[in-house]
């Protein structure tokens, strides 16, 4: 497993790079903050993750000055819950943000109402749907804005940054969504949609390839006829949006460098959720569902000054963990109610790792991973060792695979009962009734393959 994320945190300190110093000369004020979520990304489509295309090649040179953590996981495989765990530091069954109608309750504040109150100038940027602002995620942001592409995003973001009050830390928040697959009924022949050269850019005939296929067919259906060659192309389609997305992102941290917006400030960029790429079955809808390409996420946090640069974390961590870092890096008071940990000061080993949602849970305590419905009686599910089987080929059913592992899976059910029973819940969980979503916008997401959870 390498060094313990406790060990890199001493290591560090011993350094002379404590959180709270940020380096060997005092900052005249607090550094702002960026944080990036490219939605879909799977963690083993990423150069500095492993992948042997040149996807990242931008963000692979950030990894050379971040901090980088090789097993980071996604609270659920749906951007709704995902992203809200990410700006909370809550996993879904506390922010209970876990169906289409839910509101984040006011008891639980956001990354940004954290950072607002301190006095920073807030701006977020995203794609509409999911992270809309009746949700909860649009809360103490000076500016809240929609765009549909990266180039719109851009465009905002320049707008935005240029009006910013120089005299104050910002936090900039951006939702990428171009990643992601498009529109199933308006693109023939293209499941991801990157534009050229990036459509061809890992398979110069993948156009070709695709052009008969039916991306709705693609998503939904069983897709026995596609051929291998087909498959790739699909695959190198995906990977080309990736390309497209690292490429605009060179771009923005050079205008930020420029601007001096850059080099003070703490950079971090993830991911909501994977893909799934048609591994497990023969369509490619589902984002990976509950198994590791679709949970396991990239994650890279570069501070300024230098801290941990270079440094790989080889432990599990969770998107819960990003709030608390944070807020320890900036010196801000902890505050006990998150489940997670600041990864300046290291994860446990053994602590709980979670992902969930209204219907499933699934619980990591290295190295099993249990999958299984909720609310119902012992002996339901499935539990993977991924020490053994990382690629989950080898998943045993709790009711029928022997004493060993219905012993092994009520453990870990016990070991995380124990855990959230000191969670903080909120008392004020509410739902908007009818939703937060307009039809227009329900039906726009419905357009992108989501039926619900």
């Amino acid at each position: 497993m390498g060094l313990s994320l406790g060990l890199l945190a001493v290591l560090a300190t011993g350094l002379g790079l404590a959180a709270s110093c940020g380096g060997e000369e005092p900052r005249e004020g607090p550094p702002s903050v960026i944080l990036i979520s490219l939605d879909t990304l799977r963690a083993d489509h990423v150069g500095f993750m492993g992948y042997d295309r040149d996807t990242t090649p931008f963000l692979d040179e950030v990894a050379k000055e971040a901090m980088v953590f090789d097993r980071a996981y996604t609270t659920m495989s749906w951007t709704l819950i995902a992203h809200m765990s990410l700006m909370t530091g809550m996993y879904p069954s506390q922010h209970k943000v876990w169906k289409d109608d839910s509101v984040l309750p006011e008891s639980i504040p956001t990354l940004t109402q954290r950072l607002k109150e301190r006095g920073y100038h807030t701006m977020g940027f995203h794609y509409p749907g999911w992270l809309n602002a009746s949700y909860g995620f649009g809360r103490d942001f000076d500016i809240y804005q929609k765009h549909h592409n990266v180039i719109q995003a851009g465009a905002h973001m320049r707008e935005a940054m240029a009006n910013r009050p120089k005299d104050k830390p910002y936090f900039l928040f951006i939702h990428l969504f171009d990643i992601h697959n498009g529109f199933l009924d308006k693109n023939p022949g293209r499941l991801y949609t990157a534009p050229a050269p990036y459509d061809e850019m890992f398979m110069e005939n993948a156009n070709e390839l695709l052009a008969k296929t039916r991306p709705f067919e693609l998503w939904n259906m069983a897709t026995h006829g596609l051929t291998l060659d087909q498959h790739d192309a699909v695959v190198a389609q995906y990977d080309g949006g990736i390309r497209w997305v690292d490429d605009e992102l060179r771009a923005w941290v050079e205008e930020w460098r420029a601007d001096g917006a850059y080099d003070d400030a703490l950079f971090i960029v993830s991911s909501d959720h994977g893909e799934g790429l048609a591994q497990r079955r023969k369509k490619y809808s589902g984002h990976g569902d509950t198994y590791e390409e679709g949970l396991h996420v990239p994650l890279l946090m570069r501070f300024p000054d230098g801290l941990n640069a270079g440094v790989r974390v080889p432990g599990m961590v969770s998107q819960v963990d990003v709030v608390p870092t944070v807020l320890d890096y900036l010196n801000y008071p902890d505050d006990d109610r998150y489940p997670g940990y600041s990864l300046l000061r290291g994860r446990p080993e053994d602590a709980l790792l979670v992902a969930e949602k209204a219907t499933l849970e699934v619980y990591y305590k290295w190295p099993h991973k249990l999958v299984r419905k909720r609310d119902t009686g012992e002996g339901n599910g499935h539990i993977t060792n991924l020490l053994e089987s990382p690629d989950e080929k080898n998943l045993m059913s709790v009711q029928t695979s022997g004493e060993e592992f219905i012993e092994k899976a009520n453990a870990i059910r016990a070991f995380a009962d124990s855990q959230m029973d000191s969670w903080f819940m909120p008392d004020d969980v509410g739902s908007a009734g009818a939703g937060p979503l307009s039809e227009e916008e329900r039906k726009a997401l419905e357009g992108l393959g989501y039926t619900g959870d």
